[in-house]
């Protein structure tokens, strides 16, 4: 009682000490955000405060229910954040179509990131993160365990006429991005919103991150620590595929190319998709 009465005085005054997030990172899901956001932490000229990338503010209506106040006390104090900036990074924020509406709405034409990964991939990479999830001991994560195999699991999705899972994985509608980007494109300007591909950020760190300093006015990594960077993957994981699994993500390349096709048409630019 004592707890709820305090939250009821605090989360109105955290707006006017706390600061707003200068910049989202957006997702997508599998797309090597995580990562991003331990290298954009290290940036001298960033601060944050949360102990978890995500604040699952505006993807969970049960936090959104608890208000502005409650969101932006996860970020640092006005005072402490000075002229630098500070971000969250929720990989899920591009896909829920009723999200950039809330964004516009509570944090106004803020910048944000989305990272693309080739979505036939992103699906098998998420498949098997939540297929691994049976064999962990955090019970939140066991009861999202997709024990399904990955035909199982696609050939569900194709199949409107088969019940869904009880937890939403979506691995194929994830990965129709030219749809979200159109969403998001409803509420915001392009030039808000910076878009690169998760093969940039793999193959050619330095150059992708070059980009997000200078979209988000803020001074290169030195070299130096992008070669740290390099050395170090965060929640990167590699499995083997099986015979029967190639079949399916042949079957995905061909299902997702006019939606790739019409996201390419969008950004102007060609992936080897």
């Amino acid at each position: 009682m004592i707890k709820q009465s305090l939250k009821k005085i605090v989360y109105p005054l955290y707006p006017l000490i706390k600061s707003k997030p200068d910049f989202l990172v957006i997702g997508v899901q599998r797309s090597a955000t995580t990562s991003l956001y331990h290298y954009l932490t290290q940036h001298p000229q960033i601060v944050v405060t949360h102990k978890w990338r995500e604040t699952y503010y505006f993807d969970q209506p049960e936090n959104y229910s608890k208000g502005f106040g409650w969101y932006v006390g996860h970020f640092p104090s006005k005072l402490r954040k000075g002229n630098k900036l500070t971000f969250e990074d929720s990989p899920s924020y591009l896909y829920y179509k009723h999200i950039p509406q809330l964004i516009k709405q509570d944090l106004g034409n803020i910048k944000m990131i989305a990272i693309l990964r080739n979505p036939v991939d992103r699906a098998y990479s998420a498949w098997q993160m939540y297929h691994s999830y049976s064999n962990l001991p955090l019970k939140h994560l066991r009861e999202r365990a997709d024990e399904r195999t990955f035909t199982q699991a696609i050939e569900q999705e194709l199949n409107p006429e088969l019940p869904p899972p009880e937890y939403p994985y979506n691995y194929i509608d994830r990965g129709k991005y030219v749809q979200q980007l159109e969403n998001y494109y409803t509420y915001f300007d392009k030039n808000n919103i910076l878009v690169l591909n998760f093969e940039q950020l793999s193959n050619d760190l330095s150059s992708a991150l070059q980009q997000i300093c200078d979209f988000l006015n803020i001074e290169p990594f030195p070299d130096e620590k992008i070669k740290q960077f390099q050395q170090k993957k965060h929640a990167a994981a590699a499995y083997v595929r099986s015979a029967g699994d190639e079949q399916v993500l042949e079957h995905l390349k061909n299902y997702f190319v006019p939606f790739n096709e019409k996201l390419y048409e969008l950004l102007g630019t060609r992936y080897t998709w």
